[in-house]
């Protein structure tokens, strides 16, 4: 998929969030993954954080609404997140 597929992708997600949002029931959630230096077994050292957190934030969503998460890279390597 080149440049344009890219955007007219990227556009009809954002016309289906807003769509899905006039609904009603509608969560809207950032995440943005980096890292920072905490000491989780006694010693300092470098983890991935959620928004400067480790461990990561909480997300309640209440059954049927729709979620819409927006996903920040800030480390040096790809990231993988699944549901």
């Amino acid at each position: 998929m080149g440049f344009v597929g890219s955007i007219v992708l990227c556009l009809i997600n954002i016309a289906l969030a807003f769509s899905l949002c006039l609904a009603g029931n509608c969560v809207n959630s950032g995440l943005e993954f980096s890292y920072i230096t905490a000491s989780p077994l006694g010693s300092p050292q470098e983890v991935i954080a959620v928004n400067g957190q480790f461990p990561g934030p909480t997300l309640n969503v209440t059954t049927n609404h729709h979620v819409i998460v927006n996903v920040s890279n800030k480390l040096d390597e790809n990231l993988l997140i699944t549901w």
